[in-house]
């Protein structure tokens, strides 16, 4: 008698601007929670368009890549001249759009003077505090600490002095809460992005990392419907990828998005993280932590550095669960202070996954975590 052939189930997960295939024998693949790409972009760009018309300035928030290609499909259809195009990487949009190449200007931080100016700024950037129609345009994601950044909390975070200060010290806990709909870290940072006049917001809302739509209304209930999944069983392991290009760019980055995954393993569970890290560790906080400098008496004077909510997700992680990290970060980083084992290919780190949990354990696998929660 022939024993039955063992299938092996394929499945690719985004890892910067590739992606890296997890290959698994079908009786060790639980639940695959794998968006499948859909764009709409062609009728959202109708009424942006629209939107954009008449602004005087547009601030593109961030460089994933939805949000460029549907800047790119707008200069093709809105009229550039009296507009001023701004962004905190320049290069990263021009190379991304030919079309504004030389166009770009370097968004200014708070406190920057203008050029030519010897006088600081004051707590908004310049670029956003002058008078005039303001076109704001980002790609919204699940967060741990606000619940969700949509282009006005994306705005702040990068415009206005103290507002990611101000989302951490409103938070009512250090557990991670993404697409919590009552954050008072989200209700306090918004509240100082209502403050800057005339700025028109459009949120992009992503599937399969392709435009999707864009919010109306309220961000968060929107976000809920796209992003949230429906509950899995828990396995002994998780496969988890930030999501790629945009979202595994730096390893802080990529943490964030995947605390809204963890659900789908058990405690004590094996947890295989797959992220470039291409731009390194990412916050000012966790690159103190890798490194030594984030001391106990640092924390007792009450200061704060760039991404010091991090720190306690890292401690959880590392308290619950057993994580591999799949990454081009120095082991040094990844297998230090962090304890996480690394790897650099997916075999590598499912054999270590298997070690653990056993070669008969199930894994669960989410291709992209800055599309999906799980309740």
């Amino acid at each position: 008698m022939v024993a039955p052939q063992k299938r092996l189930m394929e499945i690719w997960v985004p890892y910067g601007d590739v992606e890296s295939l997890v290959t698994l024998m079908q009786e060790n693949l639980g639940e695959t929670i794998d968006p499948k790409p859909e764009s709409h972009l062609d009728e959202m760009v109708v009424p942006l368009s629209e939107r954009m018309k008449g602004a005087g300035h547009v601030l593109i928030c961030d460089t994933k890549p939805a949000t460029l290609k549907t800047v790119k499909a707008l200069v093709a259809k809105v009229p550039r001249e009296g507009v001023k195009f701004v962004s905190s990487n320049p290069r990263k949009v021009e190379a991304a759009i030919p079309e504004l190449k030389e166009a770009v200007e370097r968004l200014r931080p708070p406190g920057e003077p203008a050029p030519g100016s010897e006088e600081k700024g004051g707590k908004v950037s310049q670029d956003i505090a002058g008078a005039g129609r303001k076109f704001a345009i980002s790609t919204g994601e699940p967060d741990p600490l606000f619940g969700f950044v949509d282009a006005p909390i994306a705005l702040a975070l990068g415009c206005i002095a103290g507002a990611r200060r101000l989302g951490y010290r409103k938070r009512d806990g250090d557990g991670a809460q993404p697409l919590r709909e009552d954050s008072p870290s989200y209700a306090a940072v918004r509240q100082e992005a209502d403050a800057v006049q005339g700025v028109d917001y459009a949120t992009i809302i992503t599937r399969g990392g392709e435009p999707y739509s864009i919010v109306e209304g309220d961000s968060v209930k929107q976000a809920r419907a796209h992003y949230l999944s429906a509950e899995i069983p828990q396995a002994k392991g998780l496969v988890v990828g930030a999501g790629g290009r945009g979202y595994d760019d730096t390893l802080s980055h990529a943490l964030r998005l995947s605390l809204g995954a963890l659900k789908g393993v058990r405690k004590g569970g094996e947890v295989v993280l797959v992220a470039e890290c291409r731009d390194g560790v990412g916050s000012e906080a966790l690159q103190m932590y890798l490194t030594g400098r984030m001391t106990e008496s640092f924390l007792r004077k009450g200061a704060y550095v760039e991404g010091l909510e991090e720190i306690s997700y890292v401690t959880e992680l590392n308290e619950r669960y057993s994580v591999t990290l799949l990454s081009s970060l120095p082991e040094l980083y990844a297998g230090g202070k962090l304890r996480f084992r690394t790897a650099r290919g997916s075999g590598e780190a499912l054999g270590k996954v298997f070690s653990s949990a056993g070669r008969g354990a199930k894994l669960n696998v989410v291709t992209r975590a800055c599309e999906t929660v799980l309740p």
